[in-house]
C-alpha cells in the first residue's frame, strides 16, 4: 500500500507544484459475478455484462496511470474480477511490468491452481479474499452459493502453501468480512480462520443496508450490544496470532452500519480541513469507463472508455465538483455511506500534510 507520508506529498505538491496524477488507480474489469450475496448493492450481478470495456483498453488504460505516476493497482468491483478471463490476467501482468503494486479482491472461487501459480510468478503483492463467515453454513448462506466457501478455502490454502513451498512472502494474503445479524458472533473465529490460511490481515466492514435483502441482515439492538465484547476477544486473539484488524471500529455502536453518519469535518483549511482526500489520489474505473475518486460514488463522473485517463482525471467536472466541496467541508450526501475503514486511511494521510 503506498506510503500515506508518500500520498501526502503527491496531494501537498497539487499546491506547491500544479495538479498531480493519482497514486492508486481502482478497476472494475466487471460487474458480473459467478455468486448471488445477500448484501450486495451491485444489481448488475443478475444481468449479463454490458459495455464492458475492452481487453485492449484496460491494457491502455493501465498504460495511462502509469504515466500519471501511479503506484498502485487495485483490482476489485461490484462483481467478480477472475471472471474476465480476457483481460484481468493480462492487467495484472501489465501493471507489474509498470512496477505497480498489485492488489485484487476475490471472492476466491475461481482462483484455481493455474492462476495461483500465475499470480505467484508475476510478483503480485496481495489478494484479499473475501469471506463472511468461519464456516460454510454461514459464508454460503450470505454468499448465494453452496459449495463457495470450500471453493474459497481450499485456493486460499493452496496459494498459502505454495508460497512457503517457495519460500515467498508474496502474494500477501488477507481476508475481508462483513458484518451482518448471521455472523456477528464469530469474530475470534474468523481471524483464527484467517491464522489458518496464513493470513497477514482482516478488514471487517459495516453492513450498508438500503435494500430489503441487505435490511434483512442488520444487527437488531442486542446484536449491536454484543458486538463490543466481541470485537474486543477478537482482537486479544488478532494479537497472541500477529493479525492485523480493523476490529477498532466495531467497539464503538455507531461504527457498527454506513449510511446513516456524514464524515467528520476537520479542523483547518484547505487539504488539512477536507473530509476526504481520495479526489486528490485515487482514481476509480468502472467496468464500463464511468470514472469517480471513491467506491461510494462509483460511476458517477466522465469516462475513459475513448477520452485518455489524464484528461478525465484533472478536467471532469463531477471529479473538480467533489474537489470543490471538500475543500468547502461540503462533501456529497452520498459520503455518509463510506466504509470507516476507508475514513480512518484519509485521516492516517491527513496527519502527514
Amino acid at each position: 500500500m503506498p506510503n500515506p507520508e508518500q500520498v501526502a506529498a503527491r496531494i501537498t505538491s497539487w499546491n506547491e507544484v500544479g495538479p498531480q496524477g493519482p497514486m492508486t488507480l481502482e478497476l472494475y474489469p466487471t460487474l458480473a459475478c459467478n455468486l448471488n450475496c445477500q448484501f450486495c448493492d451491485t444489481t448488475d450481478r443478475h444481468r449479463p455484462p454490458v459495455n464492458e470495456l475492452s481487453p485492449e483498453r484496460l491494457l491502455e488504460i493501465v498504460d495511462e496511470a502509469a504515466e500519471l505516476g501511479v503506484k498502485r493497482l487495485f483490482l476489485l468491483g461490484g462483481g467478480e474480477p477472475l471472471l474476465r478471463k480476457d483481460a484481468t490476467p493480462a492487467v495484472m501482468a501489465r501493471a507489474k511490468a509498470h512496477g505497480m503494486e498489485g492488489i485484487l479482491t476475490t471472492n476466491g472461487t475461481l482462483l484455481n491452481a493455474q492462476l495461483a501459480s500465475q499470480v505467484i510468478e508475476m510478483g503480485w503483492d496481495e489478494i484479499h479474499f473475501s469471506v463472511d463467515g468461519p464456516n460454510a453454513e454461514i459464508h454460503d448462506r450470505l454468499r448465494g452459493q453452496h459449495g463457495a466457501f470450500k471453493k474459497t478455502i481450499r485456493n486460499a490454502c493452496r496459494l498459502s502453501v505454495l508460497k512457503r513451498r517457495m519460500k515467498l512472502a508474496e502474494p500477501r494474503i488477507a481476508l475481508h468480512f462483513v458484518l451482518t445479524n448471521l455472523n456477528h458472533q464469530t469474530l475470534t473465529e474468523m481471524v483464527e480462520l484467517g491464522a489458518a490460511v496464513g493470513a497477514f490481515r482482516i478488514d471487517f466492514d459495516a453492513l450498508i443496508a438500503y435494500t430489503p435483502e441487505q435490511k434483512a441482515l442488520a444487527l437488531t439492538p442486542e446484536q449491536r450490544n454484543e458486538v463490543a465484547l466481541e470485537a474486543e476477544r477478537a482482537i486479544k486473539r488478532a494479537e497472541e496470532l500477529g493479525i492485523v484488524t480493523t476490529l477498532e471500529n466495531f467497539l464503538s455502536p455507531d461504527r457498527l452500519d454506513r449510511g446513516n453518519t456524514a464524515p467528520t469535518l476537520p479542523a483547518g483549511e484547505g487539504f488539512k480541513g477536507a473530509p476526504c482526500l481520495k479526489a486528490w489520489h485515487y482514481l476509480v474505473v468502472q467496468a464500463d469507463g464511468k470514472t469517480s475518486p471513491c467506491c461510494v460514488l462509483a460511476g458517477s463522473g466522465g469516462s475513459v472508455a475513448s477520452t485518455p485517463v489524464q484528461t478525465v482525471w484533472l478536467d471532469d467536472p463531477f471529479m473538480n465538483t467533489v474537489r470543490e466541496g471538500m475543500l468547502a467541508k461540503k462533501p456529497t450526501d452520498r459520503c455518509s455511506e463510506c466504509s470507516w475503514n476507508i475514513l480512518a486511511h484519509e485521516a492516517t494521510i491527513r496527519s502527514h500534510l
